[in-house]
């Protein structure tokens, strides 16, 4: 009898116990995927602060995100337009908030150098009052030598008006690629968006240094993060930019 009870007593345990193993099971291929995106620095520099994107999060209202940029936020490279960033963070951004709607809308066209964004930005950003606008710029204007001064003053132009329409900003550096490490004096353009960063009190996504560290990490052999013409990301890049995006967009407005 008292064995019968104790064998008893061990299934209970051994009942509710259960559950827990299952939340213990090893990530899907996926996450797994995913977390070879970490590569042990900070994803954002500067200040970190989403004011307006938290503010909106909060209140529980529509989230709008615009990704403005060149060819590497419309996304050439990528094996299909799902691939693209903006189309992945967007998945990525609704399952972190389940509960409200959220827009990623894609404003990348190819070729686009600062001063061509900076003529649309009325009708491809400031006319959709997103919350949130990811700049990503650089890359065309050092392959083509703009003045690094020129182009400074063009950034500080759109970043006041974006701040003037109460926007917030993820300003996103160039991709580390052969083209664009080709260009003279490419770091000055690096050093630029360091600095609005840091003047403008906007978060910098360090793209360049991230995909550098990716494009020597063993985790990635066999694995290309530039395409063939030594310039546009990959898919992998790509699905690594919205995770760490996602992440850091989750942790600064969100709370998560």
């Amino acid at each position: 009898m008292r064995l019968s009870v104790r064998w008893a007593s061990l299934a209970v345990v051994m009942m509710a116990a259960l559950p827990v193993m299952a939340l213990a099971q090893p990530p899907g291929p996926e996450q797994s995927t995913d977390q070879r995106c970490q590569v042990g620095i900070k994803t954002l520099i500067g200040p970190a602060r989403l004011p307006h994107t938290a503010a909106a999060l909060a209140a529980g209202h529509p989230l709008t995100v615009v990704a403005l940029g060149s060819s590497s936020t419309q996304g050439y490279g990528a094996s299909a337009d799902d691939k693209a960033y903006p189309a992945q963070l967007a998945g990525l951004l609704r399952q972190r908030f389940p509960n409200l709607p959220v827009t990623v809308i894609n404003k990348g066209v190819g070729g686009d150098n600062i001063e061509n964004m900076l003529a649309r930005l009325s009708t491809d950003v400031l006319a959709l009052e997103p919350q949130l606008v990811i700049w990503q710029t650089g890359t065309n204007d050092a392959i083509r030598r703009l003045p690094p001064a020129q182009f400074r003053a063009a950034l500080f132009v759109g970043m006041r008006r974006l701040h003037e329409k109460h926007i917030d900003v993820i300003l996103m550096t160039p991709q580390f690629a052969p083209q664009f490490t080709a260009a003279p004096d490419y770091d000055l353009y690096l050093n630029v968006m360091r600095e609005a960063g840091h003047r403008g009190e906007v978060p910098v996504f360090r793209r360049f240094s991230l995909s550098q560290l990716w494009s020597s990490d063993h985790r990635f052999a066999g694995i290309p993060v530039i395409a063939p013409d030594g310039l546009h990301p990959t898919d992998a890049a790509y699905r690594c930019t919205a995770v760490l995006l996602a992440d850091s967009i989750a942790r600064l407005a969100g709370g998560h």
